[in-house]
Parts: C-alpha cells; sequence; structure tokens
C-alpha cells in the first residue's frame, strides 16, 4: 500500500524530461566536438576507432542516461521498483531524448551548419562511385536530407533507448515483499 502511494505521488516525468533534454544538449555538443578533434562522423571511410569512439560516447552515454534515471527514481520510491514503472521510466527518457535530439538536429542542419547536408550528400555521392543512378537519387534527395537524418536520429535513439529500458529495469527491479 505505501508502495502504491509512493507511485502515485513520485512521478518520472520531470526527472526524465530534464535528462533527455541534458542528454540532447550532450548530442549537440559532441557533434561540435568530434568537428574540432577532426573526426569526420558523416565520411564513408572513417576509422573503426573513431566508429567506436563515437558509438561509446553516443550511445553508452544514452544508456547510462537511462540507468540513471531509472536509478534515480527507485530511490525516489524507497529502493523498491516494479519492471513496469522501471521501464516506464527509462522510456520517458528515450522518448524525450528522441523528440529533443530530432528538434535539435532539425535546427543543427536549417540554422547552426547549413553545410552539413552538403558533406553528409558528397560522402553518400562518394560511396555510391560510378553508379550513375545512386548519384542522380542522392542529387534529387539532397534537399530533403535533412528530414531524413532528423527523423532517423530521433527514431533510433527512441527505438534504441526502448531497447535499453527493457534491459535496465530488469536489472533494477525490485519489488517489496509482503
Amino acid at each position: 500500500m505505501e508502495q502504491q502511494i509512493l507511485q502515485e505521488e513520485k512521478k518520472p516525468n520531470a526527472l526524465a524530461f530534464k535528462v533527455a533534454l541534458g542528454f540532447a544538449l550532450y548530442t549537440l555538443a559532441m557533434i561540435y566536438i568530434f568537428k574540432l578533434i577532426g573526426i569526420d562522423t558523416t565520411s564513408a571511410d572513417i576509422p573503426v576507432f573513431n566508429k567506436i569512439i563515437v558509438f561509446v560516447l553516443s550511445y553508452g552515454i544514452f544508456i547510462l542516461a537511462i540507468y540513471f534515471t531509472q536509478a534515480t527514481h527507485k530511490k525516489e520510491l524507497g529502493d523498491y521498483i516494479t519492471y513496469g514503472r522501471a521501464f516506464s521510466t527509462g522510456f520517458k527518457v528515450a522518448a524525450y531524448a528522441g523528440l529533443f535530439i530530432g528538434i535539435l538536429y532539425a535546427i543543427y542542419f536549417k540554422v547552426l551548419d547549413t553545410s552539413a547536408i552538403d558533406k553528409i550528400a558528397d560522402a553518400a555521392i562518394e560511396k555510391a562511385g560510378d553508379n550513375e543512378q545512386q548519384v542522380k537519387g542522392i542529387e534529387t534527395m539532397k534537399p530533403y536530407m535533412w528530414i531524413f537524418a532528423t527523423f532517423t536520429a530521433a527514431i533510433s535513439y527512441t527505438v534504441f533507448g526502448l531497447i535499453v529500458s527493457l534491459i535496465t529495469s530488469l536489472v533494477l527491479k525490485k519489488e517489496r515483499k509482503f
């Protein structure tokens, strides 16, 4: 009964919102940091070591953000949390982060660095090589690439966060024994 009252009083929405917003801003900062240190994430020939660094600093930190939010909410609930509540908390982070990253990517591509899409298109054309049909398709889609990049980032973080939430909820769940 006491756990039920705590769950009704303590909602994870504000915490999930703050963590997701912080992660989205972190993601935007990482774009600029990668540029500054010379890691071109849009290149087709990115070295494996750089791919690992980019993956760990983006998705690894995202996993930690979800876990942190779930663990913090668990503490708010008196160190007990159901699987469903932990999953819901983690998924809220993922959904908010996907939304915020989508918005920030749109701002990035349309305002902060309008040449970024040109670099992505050039990398795709380079990867297409001599295939005229692929090159023509890339050039046709170039004005819309920012939309695809934005939605792809938003959806991939949301889906990845859903999977992470399913797993971390198993680790964190601790229900009261009556």
